[in-house]
């Protein structure tokens, strides 16, 4: 389900030759966290994921946004998290010039991770370029320190209530495609050990809870195969398309003790989560008007009361 070829106007095509000519910046930032003030102890935050976005208008581009904004008026958000392959366009750029102004519209804090389709007619530097243009206020993004095989996006963001951080979290590049793998492991990118690092040193000196949020799905995921695995709600894929390799993340979040859930997106027909080793594993639901799959659109509530217990649903557009 993975593999599905790109229909598209041949005219279009021809502008990537011009339109993503990239830049090679200075783009790593520095290793401060972002603040996102909450105005009660209860944190909610909005996830959506894998929008496609195809041309940056037309019919599916204009449902997708649709959706964003009626979900995102369904509750007081704190934050909302797009979990990669926001795009998939030789117009990589000129989407994103227009998903970041129908984001800021909203009004409500918002950040993203990159999917493994996000740079497929762009570089990374060419969407960056576009990202630190834009006149933002509510955008929550940076890329973060430079590091072996770490991707760009890894960042945290501090939630915080009477001038007091209550909650944490992270952010980190999955990556895309990997040139060489074997069936055994996996064709998709991984968390790598520099980012493990990264997080490992930032868990080590903290005492406050958090979750996790990165495209492609870690190798647990695919625990929900075996006979013995509960999980809640949909999983309409072939497999579980999982990180190339277990590299360790998960083991880190089980050590360090303080991370209780990570969210991911990639596999437009599942949306399932479930629990293993006390961290949630969960799916968001496929956002997307132009991605592959027949599920209802939509996205997933993520909810942390005052007392830090974490509750998580998903929510379905309104199609009339």
């Amino acid at each position: 389900m993975k593999k599905y070829g790109l229909v598209i106007f041949i005219f279009l095509i021809s502008i990537t030759l011009f339109a993503c000519q990239s830049n090679q910046i200075g783009i790593y930032t520095n290793d401060m966290s972002m603040t996102v003030v909450s105005e009660d102890e209860t944190i909610k935050i909005l996830q959506l994921t894998d929008q496609h976005l195809m041309y940056g208008f037309g019919y599916n581009d204009n449902r997708t946004f649709a959706l964003i904004g009626e979900l995102a008026s369904r509750d007081d958000y704190d934050l909302i998290v797009l979990t990669g392959d926001q795009t998939m366009a030789p117009r990589t750029t000129a989407i994103y010039k227009r998903l970041i102004d129908e984001m800021e519209a909203i009004e409500i804090p918002w950040t993203f991770v990159f999917g493994n389709h996000d740079n497929d007619h762009c570089s990374y530097e060419d969407i960056i370029e576009v990202v630190n243009q834009a006149e933002t206020t509510y955008l929550q993004f940076k890329i973060g320190p430079e590091m072996t095989d770490g991707g760009y996006g890894n960042f945290i963001i501090d939630f915080m209530y009477n001038n007091d951080v209550i909650y944490h979290a992270y952010f980190l590049d999955s990556k895309n495609e990997e040139d060489d793998y074997t069936e055994e492991e996996g064709e998709y990118g991984y968390i790598s050990p520099a980012q493990i690092s990264w997080y490992e040193s930032h868990i080590a000196q903290d005492t406050l809870e958090s979750v996790v949020f990165m495209h492609i799905p870690l190798r647990q995921f695919m625990l929900a195969n075996e006979e013995d695995s509960s999980y809640e709600g949909i999983f309409n894929e072939d497999k579980v398309y999982a990180q190339g390799q277990d590299t360790g993340f998960f083991q880190a979040m089980v050590d360090g003790g303080l991370s209780k859930a990570v969210f991911v997106g990639h596999d437009h027909l599942n949306d399932f989560s479930f629990v293993l080793n006390d961290i949630l594993l969960a799916y968001g639901r496929n956002s997307g008007y132009s991605a592959y799959g027949n599920l209802e659109r939509g996205g997933r509530h993520i909810e942390i009361s005052s007392i830090n217990e974490l509750t998580t649903y998903v929510v379905l557009g309104d199609e009339s």
